[in-house]
């Protein structure tokens, strides 16, 4: 096998409409938009991440979701109710709220159907190097 580099580059979220797509997630991850090359911009949209490497890569389709992702985001929070009711205004909607394992949080749905879960703090410290959301975000 010849030697090589791999990393995770993006996460990928299939949505119907790449200026709703940028407005939305980039308000709900606090994410800035990059520029891609024309062709690609009218395909995909990429966002960078305030706290990592990896970006999200949104991918212009018309398929119709029709079953439970097998992948999705998981967004850690100080306060799940504070979390769900602003990303609620984003958009978003609640889809179920789980009790297990002695974790509470909300499997959530972007306004395209894409699942995604709200968690109460797991990387405490990772948490606090982020700015609390403004009153009004």
């Amino acid at each position: 096998m010849n030697p090589h580099r791999s990393r995770l580059a993006h996460f990928v979220i299939d949505v119907d409409n790449l200026d709703k797509g940028v407005t939305f997630w980039s308000a709900a991850l606090d994410a800035t938009e990059e520029s891609l090359n024309p062709e690609s911009s009218k395909v995909y949209r990429r966002l960078q991440l305030p706290d990592t490497n990896v970006r999200i890569l949104l991918q212009l389709t018309s398929d119709l979701k029709v079953r439970k992702e097998r992948m999705h985001l998981d967004l850690e929070t100080d306060n799940v109710n504070a979390e769900v009711h602003r990303l609620e205004a984003l958009g978003a909607s609640r889809w179920s709220h789980q009790q297990e394992r002695g974790h509470n949080f909300w499997v959530m749905q972007d306004p395209w159907g894409n699942e995604f879960c709200i968690l109460q703090t797991e990387f405490p410290d990772l948490l606090t190097q982020r700015e609390p959301w403004s009153s009004n975000a």
